[in-house]
């Protein structure tokens, strides 16, 4: 799936596509298949040779950009012979490489955003330029996104190169026709790849499995640091973990089906468990019981929670809705809170994952370029969390930038840790073979299962809540009062009360003021792929 830019990020609105430009191309059935026997007898002649592309290695390690304007991490990679290069935006939502033709109608429309260029495209694919081009699926590939957007045109087969690491013959769709101005590298389940609905229904090996394939790793899994919100970079480690990039211990949960085709194919895991800490106190704002199935997803800048797990989040933090931004706003003080949001996952012994408040509060700025004020006059800025209405529950890159993540796609499994911000060290640990488990983790001990429905947020039984210790208090939805907030609303008032209630939590914060020219700073959902009913996120 593809990144959104959202202006409300309370209700996918549609969006105004760019006109469509259909090129017709004339291709020789002759030569095609000329080529394809050719580049058969070239991989044969490779995968006799036990040495170069496809001599076993261990890991590939890539910086990941944080683009912090945006919203979204890139990586810097080259396709084709000669390489060229682009950045594209890293998704584990999603699951096919793609990349904009230089003559897709939007690269040379600027009214419509083009196809950025600089440190975020430095330059657009033109096929015509690789000598290793193949086209191998003429009008095969095909995304499209519930606000209007997408991407279609041909899959193709070029060299691939990442982090020093290189794959030939690696598949990936070429959009000829794009509403999406920057290209996608998709690293989740080669099940939901968009040729699967949206295509001849053949499945092909994706970025994980090609790196497999092609002996640059030896199982299908990777790691992402992305490291602290004002960090400029983050890395991506295929095939292995870097233990000095967390603390704690690295604790594997299991990732679960969709009802809807029985298929593993997101990375859904059972969200048990939400406190708040803050100077005032600590507030449980799930029950024991609780289990959601919830996607762990890179290429979502904000975090969609349940609606009523949310409100409960606003009240805490003294947060407000703002129907005409179409975003939750807090004071920019909260981020000077020595306080936690606690979200614990797969159930009892799960891991337990702290985001620190200061995380949490973005950015908002006037067409002027000033920050806008309350009446009052302190500066206002949006929160990094939104209610998930009627689209999955998400955890993006406001809570993925606290946690050191492990993605297993061939045991199904997720490990999870508190990540190390700013580390300089590091210790590679790689996968000792296909299928191995993931090194340095240990397993949860109660196993909470979900069921992934893809249109809402399901709640079932599982094990009890990942608490922090036997003073973790008790879950009391009635409650008068919330012990957090008041330290939580200390920034934004100066007051440093023990005990707030719930009506003053929420109202704990600067007066309304009128809001006027005012432009949310680009956050980027995931949005939900249509094809054949199955969703894909980004």
């Amino acid at each position: 799936m593809a990144p959104l830019n959202l202006l409300s990020l309370l209700i996918l609105l549609p969006l105004a596509t760019a006109n469509t430009v259909q090129f017709d191309i004339a291709r020789s059935p002759s030569a095609q298949i000329a080529q394809l026997q050719q580049r058969e007898a070239s991989l044969r002649g490779r995968a006799l040779n036990k040495r170069g592309l496809f001599e076993r290695a261990d890991t590939v390690t890539a910086d990941l950009t944080n683009a912090r304007i945006q919203g979204l991490y890139f990586a810097n990679v080259t396709v084709g012979t000669p390489g060229q290069a682009l950045a594209l935006q890293i998704d584990t939502g999603s699951s096919d490489v793609w990349v904009p033709a230089a003559e897709a109608a939007l690269c040379s429309n600027s009214r419509e955003g083009g196809c950025p260029n600089g440190q975020y495209l430095e330059l657009l694919v033109d096929y015509q330029k690789s000598s290793t081009f193949l086209d191998v699926g003429e009008n095969e590939f095909n995304i499209s996104y519930v606000d209007g957007t997408g991407a279609a045109g041909d899959y193709f087969q070029d060299t691939f190169s990442i982090g020093g690491g290189a794959l030939q013959q690696f598949q990936m769709g070429i959009a000829l026709d794009t509403t999406i101005g920057t290209g996608i590298m998709g690293i989740g389940y080669n099940t939901s790849e968009a040729n699967i609905d949206t295509g001849n229904g053949t499945i092909y090996p994706n970025l994980p499995l090609a790196m497999v394939n092609q002996g640059l790793i030896k199982s299908a899994a990777y790691s992402l640091w992305l490291n602290d919100l004002q960090s400029s970079t983050g890395s991506i480690l295929f095939g292995g973990v870097d233990t000095a990039k967390y603390t704690g211990d690295l604790i594997s949960i299991d990732v679960y089906p969709s009802s809807r085709s029985g298929r593993v194919t997101s990375f859904t895991v059972a969200f048990t468990s939400l406190s708040a800490t803050s100077p005032s106190g600590t507030d449980q704002l799930t029950p024991d019981d609780y289990a959601v199935a919830a996607i762990l997803d890179s290429g979502t800048t904000i975090t969609l929670l349940p609606d009523d797990v949310a409100a409960m989040v606003f009240e805490e933090l003294g947060a407000t809705v703002s129907n005409q931004l179409g975003a939750i706003i807090v004071p920019c003080d909260l981020a000077k809170v020595d306080g936690t949001l606690n979200y614990g996952f797969g159930g009892t012994g799960g891991p337990v994952i702290k985001v620190q408040v200061s995380d949490l509060v973005l950015p908002l700025t006037l067409t002027s370029g000033r920050t806008p004020k309350y009446t009052n006059g302190q500066e206002a800025c949006q929160l990094g969390i939104q209610p998930a209405g009627d689209l999955p529950v998400l955890f993006g890159d406001t809570f993925l930038r606290s946690a050191y993540a492990v993605y297993d796609l061939e045991n199904n499994q997720i490990a999870l840790a508190q990540t190390d911000f700013n580390s300089t060290d590091s210790k590679v640990v790689s996968f000792g073979s296909s299928g191995a488990a993931i090194p340095n983790a240990v397993s949860a001990s109660g196993i909470a299962a979900v069921t992934q429905t893809a249109t809402g947020a399901p709640r079932v039984s599982g094990g009890a809540a990942a608490g922090t210790g036997a003073a973790a208090p008790t879950y009391n939805p009635t409650a008068t009062g919330l012990n957090a907030a008041s330290g939580f609303a200390a920034a934004g008032t100066g007051s440093s009360s023990s005990t707030s209630t719930k009506k003053s939590a929420a109202g704990a914060g600067p007066e309304p003021f009128a809001w006027s020219r005012v432009v949310v700073g680009v956050v980027s959902l995931g949005m939900m792929g249509v094809g054949t009913g199955v969703f894909a996120f980004l």
